[in-house]
């Protein structure tokens, strides 16, 4: 086994819209000793002269690093199981090991799908991860950013913009699920793909920011997880700042069954945090170019006096997110967009069968309906989904929630599809940013849906209709035959997507594409446009 090597190069380096996006921009970077000198520069020159300097905080984190050969390959045990699959304890109460292997040469759905990938061993590594917030910046401006520190080693230089005035245009890329698995590294790197597709994004549009709606790893506790998919796409996201929500693996333990490590979302990202509740995540909201966005965190979902029933939101969050909207309102924003993981509304299963989300569905629409949300964007499910303007209905007349709203829909001069002055809300999920997809389920029969799905009995065929009608689009791009007999694939889709959000005063435009080709065959990749809609205010 080798040592996890040093690296104090500034590294897993990711910029965060924080606060009042006009003059302030959160830094997030990690070293694995500590500089008592680290800093940020902010400059309005791209050679950094002139800079205003911020100091970090400086937090000493252990992180637990994979076992891994001197060539990087994974080193795994092979467990003695007994005949329901559970590990064989040996006289010490330890696993009964039969021996070891690497990810070396490996190939195939069984090891991609992670069914046949063994145990895992970790080793803490003590590490600084570092924060500061630049304050005092100027609206509407450029500005150009190092970190790290003068003794040790400098980031490669970043941007960003700030915010400007209400009704400014602004441009900004969702994306989702990059997901990376660990296993998989060696084997078909996911981060690759998920770095890939935000590279695409960029070149098609000139963003402000980029939103990523959770699941950024696999496996929170694996720290080679974060530095793959931080690393490879670290070019892309130097280019502008990030917005995250924070997804259920953004908190996952590598052993099934462990409590959820609920503060390393926030180590790895600096966003703010709301009633001082970092659970697996944070819920917070920004303001840009009069667009009031809120981020709420669908992994609110432990048992406490809060929380009694284990929603995916609990009650205080709720309450803020329907004071946060409403006081947004009187400030004067014209859109509202509100985000988070776990969707309401997908064309895959998690939508209707997440028993913490279905538990707060009904509560959820019914104040997202009534503070008149514009836009929800989504993650979780692997699949494209964009619904019709919904509103909200009690669940004793629909188990979904939702009807769609009857607002003028026009044709534009672009022959684009926009929704004239709704009253409803457009719930936007634009598959996934790595490999893993889901079938698009409910396109299927009643049948396939209760066998691949078995707790989804309940439905109709006139329930399934009904939920199908809700969407103005949406599907799986990869077409394989494994989703014959299961929801989800090996974790090798070769097609990836991500949509466009454009906001021009009273009008917002979606455009959704398509990124496709064997990324790591050397396989020139393609990008199609496969849907746009809008929305115009009058």
């Amino acid at each position: 086994m080798a040592e996890v090597e040093a690296n104090n190069v500034p590294n897993r380096i990711i910029t965060t819209l924080n606060g009042d996006t006009q003059t302030q921009m959160g830094f997030n970077w990690y070293t694995t000793d500590k500089f008592d000198d680290a800093k940020a520069w902010v400059s309005t020159s791209e050679d950094l002269s002139d800079p205003l300097i911020f100091e970090p905080e400086a937090v000493e984190v252990t992180n637990q690093y994979a076992e891994r050969t001197e060539d990087g390959f994974y080193i795994y045990a092979d467990l003695e199981m007994d005949e329901e699959g559970n590990p064989v304890e040996g006289e010490n109460s330890e696993p009964v090991v039969n021996g070891y292997y690497t990810d070396e040469g490996k190939s195939g759905p069984e090891w991609t799908s992670g069914d046949a990938v063994g145990s895992l061993d970790l080793v803490d590594v003590t590490e600084y991860s570092y924060k500061t917030l630049a304050t005092d910046l100027e609206p509407s401006t450029t500005y150009y950013y190092q970190v790290g520190s003068e003794t040790g080693e400098k980031s490669e230089v970043g941007t960003f913009n700030t915010s400007g005035e209400s009704g400014d245009e602004f441009t900004f890329v969702q994306y989702t699920d990059t997901q990376n698995a660990y296993w998989n590294e060696n084997v078909l790197n996911e981060a690759a793909y998920g770095a890939d597709t935000i590279k695409q994004a960029l070149e098609i549009a000139d963003a402000d920011f980029v939103l990523h709606t959770g699941d950024v790893v696999e496996t929170a506790e694996v720290e080679d997880e974060w530095i793959d998919i931080f690393s490879q796409s670290e070019e892309s996201w130097l280019q502008q700042p990030l917005v995250v929500a924070p997804g259920n693996h953004d908190e996952y333990a590598l052993k099934y069954g462990d409590s959820q490590l609920t503060e390393k979302f926030n180590e790895h990202v600096n966003v703010p945090v709301t009633n001082d509740k970092v659970d697996g995540g944070s819920y917070y909201s920004l303001d840009y170019n009069g667009v009031h966005i809120v981020v709420a965190n669908t992994n609110d979902n432990k048992v406490s006096e809060d929380n009694p029933e284990g929603k995916a939101l609990g009650e205080e969050q709720l309450a803020w997110i329907e004071a946060d909207i409403k006081q947004a309102r009187e400030n004067g924003a014209e859109w509202v967009v509100l985000t988070y993981h776990k969707p309401l509304y997908s064309k895959s299963y998690h939508s209707l069968q997440d028993e913490d989300v279905q538990k707060v569905r009904e509560e959820f629409m019914q104040m997202i309906d009534e503070l008149d949300v514009d836009l929800a964007l989504q993650g979780h499910d692997h699949v494209i989904s964009r619904t019709k303007s919904l509103n909200f209905v009690p669940t004793d007349e629909n188990f979904s929630n939702a009807t769609i709203d009857q607002s003028e829909v026009v044709i534009g001069e672009d022959n684009v599809e926009y929704y004239k002055n709704p009253s409803g809300t457009v719930f936007v999920l634009p598959n996934t940013g790595g490999t893993k997809a889901y079938d698009d389920l409910y396109s299927k029969s009643l049948e396939h849906v209760h066998e691949v799905r078995p707790d989804l009995d309940w439905m109709t065929q006139e329930d399934l209709d009904y939920y199908n009608n809700l969407f103005a689009f949406g599907g799986q791009p990869q077409k394989d035959g494994v989703f014959a007999n299961s929801h989800s694939n090996n974790r090798d889709s070769t097609v990836q997507n991500f949509a466009v959000y454009n906001v021009n005063g009273d009008e917002l435009t979606v455009e959704i594409y398509q990124v496709f080709g064997e990324l790591l065959e050397g396989e020139e990749r393609a990008v199609e446009k496969v849907h746009e809609f809008g929305i115009v205010k009058e």
